[in-house]
């Protein structure tokens, strides 16, 4: 058992609770037997569900500074720990398990903080980074030093992409860098692990340490021929000569393992340990080296492979050529779309595709790149069926056997079969002696270069077949496909492959993909892949019907959204991303699960999601197919955003019906072009003022603009285009998520910023009654529930988005008292300006105009927010703490309000509302509400707190029987049940706390209370 003084502070910290261990904790030998690691040994641990580790280590009265720098060491070389606890009888020090090591005994700069093992500091340390500080975010969310990009995943890339910069600076091709830094990394594995050790390390080579071999040609030439000979494989293919390499190459390796700084030629400390550093790590460096920046810079000539002819690279001299063919190398990479898929979306899928396995199972990756999935999926199938100690004989026969990889490039193929040797490695419980360890060859076999989309077909595609020649079917079926958009190209490309019968899909090839991959399964195959989001969000009736194709060909599924983490996850891409399971959990077929994961400070910080229950929502394929839009409004939205829009699409029609009646349409502006794009006449809209894409300001046009004089455009337009009244809207959102829009009353010619719509002058009064209610709060909760990019990938609207808005009529609105103040508020914004107290009076008749009722208006004004957290100072504030009285209370009210017509029922009952005030920065924000005796109304109290948090959730749950140390796991939200109470427990960010997400709670309790459940 751990020592009673960490026992005590794990206690404080809610790492223990009455002696047992929190869900995530392991102690003593279980925590050992955890670590990924060797060398250190913790005395617990706590791992998130996103895999994020926390070590605790008891060391004494007094540690010596270089044993905890070389615990920290090897801790941020596995590169999932942000803490190191270093616990003594006194004290308790937090240590940064991201910081970059610097020397064996500075320790002390990567110290966070120093807490005493008094009651009132350990009450510090709790809020800080405590059990529940963890799981709920709430540690990212507080300044400090903790940084991902100073995690050795971060470091590690920016280092091999300044040797391999180096090696092609000293006039290696980039292939024959990669091949030696693959086979140094290799290398120096073996001897991190002590699979080979100095002693025969001078016996094959003549020296002690792989830096020494590398200083010699001879050395290094013998060194690689004993390993390749020892472990076969693909690890030292023939092509990788070491003849081709000269002194200055080799030597750039050793200085890079012996941390000689290339530019001052300094020693450093050298921070790597490779037996210890993640196997997918290893992987990722395919990332790097498909996007070097090297091969960037020629990029620029061939992105558009439209325009640019492929270079002549036989014909080129052999400096020319290499550089030639790196150029290449790096284009193609952007043009097929790769993207290296990080490790947090690796175990988002893993652990939904291979939750309850067997082991036995079959595992595909079509487009594996670097094996990532894997070997990932490798370690997972060998712990199911081998047990703590697997034999080798276990973990090869399930390495030859069940995993399969495609990819179009052999130099991914390799680092695929790279990384696997060294997965297979690790998972060995004694790797020696090194002439046992002799691999069989996976390229060719079970990992196979080619194009997916015919790779069985193709003689090196033959182990894809069984024995009477038909496609081998498999069990799991993963990837990351290409799924940028090419241009037309592409697209006419893609389409003559596309499958008979499916849909065809407008931009990327991902869902044409996911058919593809669909060849190789069976009915119970289980799929994980990450797709754009575009065709499932999409306005375009093309794209929906296509996403729809794939989700009902594997159904059941569930499309998690990643748009929000598109940024972190996949810097390379062009569009948003999501990922679509498939059979890996009981579902009715007809039923389609949307998880929307949204943005948070400690997602970015730390590369971890957070998803809480209020993020999942089920539609019903049918309504899917019957509304497209209806996918965007689940995932972003909620069961009264969806009420809400089905109630005004029944009561109205839509903004591009009034439109047709009176006999105009959206258009959009003009595009002038560049020189040589100007091919069209344009002297019909010579003299016109032009309005710019800067120019408009809600409400209100400029007079005196300046005109256009330019014979032609690239896309001028028609003159009637252009002939007021103009109802124009900005297409771009960039101050924040209200709508631009404005009416000019003279014949004008607008950019293709905007879009507009001319009418007669009849329907001028409408025109400007719409662009009223297309600056309101209800239009930017439609838009933000229903656009097809906004919120998704780019804040902008489309014509389709913004024709499909409910509007009453506005000839008769117009003579209402709703839509005489209305009009009345627009002409005062456009002869005075927009003052920002107004917009609630704006707001609040458009609400009028459309009959919301209070409940309703909540809805809409919190889609407002809601869409402003696009904006980076929109998001910092969902993300912050809750506060009682501009949060906590106003939720109250509403949770009051939506159970009003259930206690209507009950007229001598009342129903009161409780507000734990907690400090500011406890990680859980607590509301009591509690049926009583009584007619007068509702009131809301707020409530002082006696001691910890942790007091006071002992105190509820054993008041209602609950254990809610123990059900308050990540981002869970709970509602215990009582007799007559009900407590609602959430963490403390303010999304979790919007009065609308009040009036689902509302909602909830009510049907848990017929049904008689307690969550």
């Amino acid at each position: 058992m751990s020592p009673s003084p960490l026992n005590r502070v794990l206690e404080a910290t809610g790492y223990l609770q009455n002696g047992v261990p929190a869900h995530g904790v392991r102690l003593g030998s279980d925590a050992r037997r955890d670590r990924r690691g060797r060398s250190f040994v913790p005395d617990a641990l706590w791992q998130g569900t996103s895999s994020l580790t926390v070590y605790f280590k008891y060391g004494g009265a007094q540690v010596d500074e270089a044993e905890i720098e070389d615990w920290r060491r090897q801790i941020w070389n596995e590169g999932f720990a942000p803490l190191l606890w270093v616990v003594s009888p006194q004290r308790v020090e937090l240590y940064n398990g991201f910081g970059r090591p610097v020397s064996r005994d500075e320790a002390s700069r990567h110290r966070l903080r120093t807490f005493t093992t008094i009651e009132r500091e350990l009450q510090e340390l709790d809020e800080l980074a405590g059990r529940l500080a963890m799981e709920t975010g709430q540690f990212w969310l507080r300044p400090g030093t903790v940084n991902r990009k100073t995690s050795v995943d971060e470091q590690l890339l920016s280092d091999l992409a300044a040797l391999e910069r180096d090696l092609i600076r000293a006039g290696l091709n980039r292939a024959t860098a990669q091949g030696l830094i693959g086979r140094s990394i290799f290398s120096q594995y073996l001897i991190d692990r002590k699979i080979v050790g100095p002693a025969r390390l001078a016996a094959e080579c003549g020296a002690g340490t792989l830096s020494a071999a590398l200083r010699d040609p001879v050395a290094t030439e013998r060194l690689f021929a004993f390993l390749a000979g020892t472990f076969n494989g693909d690890m030292f293919p023939q092509s990788a000569a070491t003849e081709n390499l000269s002194e200055r190459h080799l030597s750039r390796v050793a200085d890079f393992l012996e941390a000689v700084d290339p530019e001052t030629g300094q020693l450093t400390f050298f921070p790597y340990q490779f037996d210890v550093i993640p196997v997918e790590l290893i992987s990722s460096i395919y990332e790097q080296f498909a996007h070097s920046k090297a091969g960037a810079a020629a990029d620029g000539a061939l992105a558009a492979d439209e325009i640019a002819p492929p270079l002549e690279v036989e014909d080129a001299p052999d400096e020319q050529a290499d550089a030639a063919s790196d150029a290449v190398t790096a284009a193609q990479a952007r043009r097929r779309g790769v993207h290296y898929t990080r490790l947090p979306v690796v175990s988002l899928i893993l652990d939904e595709v291979m939750n309850d396995i067997t082991g036995k199972e079959t595992i595909i990756d079509l487009t594996c790149g670097s094996g990532v999935f894997l070997v990932e999926a490798l370690r997972r199938l060998v712990a199911r069926k081998g047990g703590e100690i697997p034999t080798r004989e276990l973990i090869r026969s399930t390495l030859y056997n069940q995993v399969y990889g495609v990819d179009i490039s052999d130099a991914a193929i390799r680092v695929a079969a790279f990384s696997l040797y060294l997965a297979a490695l690790e998972l060995d419980p004694d790797p020696q002696p090194p002439e046992a360890l002799r691999f069989k060859h996976l390229i060719g076999r079970t990992l196979l270069v080619g194009d997916a989309r015919d790779i069985e077909s193709k003689p090196e595609g033959s182990s894809l077949l069984d024995e009477t020649g038909e496609r081998r079917r498999f069990d799991i079926i993963v990837g990351n496909p290409p799924w940028t958009f090419r241009g037309k190209k592409g697209t006419e490309d893609r389409r003559t492959r596309s499958r008979p019968g499916a849909p065809r899909q407008p931009r990327g090839e991902g869902l044409d993909f996911v058919l593809r991959a669909a060849e190789f399964g069976h009915e119970q195959s289980r799929y994980g892949i990450v797709l754009s989001a575009m065709p499932f969000f999409a306005g375009s009736k093309t794209g929906a019907a296509a996403a729809r194709h794939v989700v009902q060909r594997l159904a059941p599924a569930t499309l998690v959204n990643l748009a929000a983490h598109t940024k972190w996850l996949f810097p390379t891409a062009k569009m948003p991303a999501v990922v679509l399971l498939a059979r890996h959990r009981p579902q009715d077929p007809d039923q389609f699960t949307v998880v929307n994961v949204p943005w948070s400070p400690s997602a970015e910080r730390s590369y971890t999601f957070e998803i809480a229950p209020g993020d999942v929502t089920v539609v019903p394929l049918a309504s899917w197919e019957r509304d497209p839009e209806r996918l965007k409004t689940a995932a972003f939205g909620r069961g009264r955003d969806m009420l809400l829009l089905d109630e005004l699409r029944t009561r109205f029609s839509d903004l591009d019906a009034w439109l047709a009646s009176v006999g105009s349409v959206w258009r959009d502006g003009l595009i002038l072009g560049k020189p040589h794009q100007r091919t069209r006449d344009a002297t019909h809209l010579q003299g016109l003022e032009v309005l710019s894409t800067k120019d408009l300001a809600p409400f209100l046009v400029p007079t005196g603009l300046p005109t256009f004089e330019h014979p032609t455009a690239q896309w001028p337009r028609a003159r009637e285009t252009y002939r007021g009244p103009i109802l124009l809207i900005k297409e771009f959102l960039r101050a924040g998520p209200r709508p631009v829009a404005a009416v000019v009353d003279r014949d004008l010619v607008y950019m293709d910023a905007y879009f507009g719509a001319s009418v007669d002058k009849a329907h001028r009064e409408s025109a400007h009654l719409i662009a009223a209610v297309l600056s309101s709060a209800l239009a930017s909760w439609f838009f933000f529930m229903t656009a097809a990019e906004f919120g998704i990938w780019k804040r902008r609207l489309l014509t389709n988005d913004v024709g499909l808005l409910p509007l009453p009529d506005p000839g008769g609105a117009s003579q209402t008292e709703a839509g005489q103040r209305l009009l009345s508020l627009e002409g005062n914004f456009r002869a005075n300006g927009v003052d920002p107290q107004r917009w609630d009076a704006l707001d609040e008749a458009v609400f009028d105009l459309y009959g919301l009722d209070p409940t309703d208006r909540i809805v809409v004004r919190d889609g407002l927010t809601r869409a402003g957290w696009q904006w980076a100072g929109g998001r910092e504030l969902a993300a912050g703490p809750a506060e009682v009285e501009r949060d906590l209370t106003p939720y109250a009210d509403a949770f009051l309000s939506g159970t009003g017509a259930w206690l209507q029922a009950m007229p001598d009952q009342r129903m009161r509302a409780e507000i734990m005030n907690l400090a500011n920065g406890a990680p859980l924000r607590v509301i009591r509400f509690v049926l009583e005796e009584g007619s007068s109304p509702s009131t809301v109290e707020v409530l002082p707190v006696e001691g910890e948090l942790s007091a006071l959730l002992d105190r509820i749950g054993q008041r209602l029987h609950v254990r809610l140390g123990s059900a308050l796991i990540g981002e869970r939200e709970l509602r215990v049940h009582g007799a007559d109470e009900v407590v609602i427990i959430k963490p403390a960010s303010r999304r979790f706390w919007m009065p609308a997400t009040a009036l689902e709670d509302a909602d909830a309790v009510i049907a848990e209370s017929f049904a008689g459940d307690v969550a």
